[in-house]
């Protein structure tokens, strides 16, 4: 399997798995509180949220440099331009909230639903 990725792009699943491990250490902790059909939940939220925070982190981080075009005499800004699988990792971020929210309909749906 090969991962594509150009700048920093490779630090978001990284961040990702990062934020998945701490989510699963929480429920260890509160597994005798919480239903174990919510943990998958729980995990894809930190995955998450720890997403969004390497994203800003990425973001914050490349100022860019501006350059003087020689024939037109446009300054133009150039930017690291980070991403995965040719998509930008600041969609990729969005892209793991709505499954996150699928996982935590389907966990909801899983916990509530009819037992028949």
């Amino acid at each position: 399997m090969f991962i594509i990725w150009r700048g920093w792009g490779i630090l978001l699943p990284l961040g990702a798995l990062v934020g998945a491990m701490i989510a699963m250490f929480a429920c260890a902790l509160l597994e005798q509180f919480v239903p174990q059909q919510i943990f998958p939940a729980i995990v894809a939220l930190g995955a998450t949220l720890a997403a969004f925070q390497t994203v800003r982190w990425l973001e914050r981080s490349d100022k860019g440099r501006e350059l003087r075009d020689e024939k037109t005499g446009e300054m133009v800004l150039l930017k690291r331009g980070d991403s995965i699988f040719f998509i930008k990792v600041r969609y990729w971020a969005y892209i793991l909230a709505i499954l996150t929210v699928v996982v935590f309909v389907t966990c909801l749906i899983s916990l509530f639903g009819s037992s028949t």
